[in-house]
């Protein structure tokens, strides 16, 4: 994401300069894929910080603005993220009250079943013109067989395979003026 200028300019030697423009709106299609990619994963996370903020509200935990915050940032690293941000909210919760702590995880479990069913499938789904079915199947696949790697990198991939593919015609072209 750094050196993303960079990127396109040092591809785009290798295509020969008659098909440059073709070959450039590829890739800027990909990126555009990305960069979709990235800010629903970042709205992602700030549904999910309103609604853990909500349930911390409901359940009365002290800091439950600063909690959720902290959930919303954690959110955007999928499956490991909220299950490390729901540490510091037991703690605050077991000094409350031990059938608080229960609470959170019913909060984070309730929580973690919208994101996984609702918000995820329909936010990433429309961003990236995705039905919200293929998304699940894709995570699901993609966590059978590649595991945690393969869940982060299913949609993207899925996302830019998709792309090229609708730009197949450009590509054509490309391969039958190299030839």
């Amino acid at each position: 994401m750094k050196d993303g200028d960079k990127l396109r300019p040092f591809l785009l030697k290798y295509i020969p300069t008659e098909v440059e423009p073709e070959g450039n709106a590829i890739l800027k299609d990909v990126d555009k894929t990305l960069s979709t990619y990235i800010i629903g994963q970042f709205i992602v996370s700030i549904v999910i910080g309103a609604f853990m903020y909500v349930g911390y509200l409901i359940i009365g935990l002290d800091y439950a603005l600063v909690l959720a915050l902290f959930a919303m940032i954690f959110t955007v690293v999928p499956f490991l993220g909220p299950l490390i941000s729901v540490i510091p909210a037991l703690f605050i919760a077991l000094q409350q009250d031990v059938g608080l702590a229960v609470k959170v995880l019913i909060v984070l479990t309730v929580v973690q079943q919208a994101e996984g069913h609702l918000v995820t499938p329909n936010i990433m789904g429309k961003r990236l013109n995705i039905h919200p079915l293929t998304i699940i199947l894709l995570l699901l696949a993609a966590g059978s067989i590649y595991g945690f790697i393969g869940i982060l990198i299913a949609i993207p991939a899925y996302s830019v395979v998709k792309t090229i593919i609708g730009n197949f015609r450009k590509f054509y072209r490309l391969r039958k003026m190299n030839t």
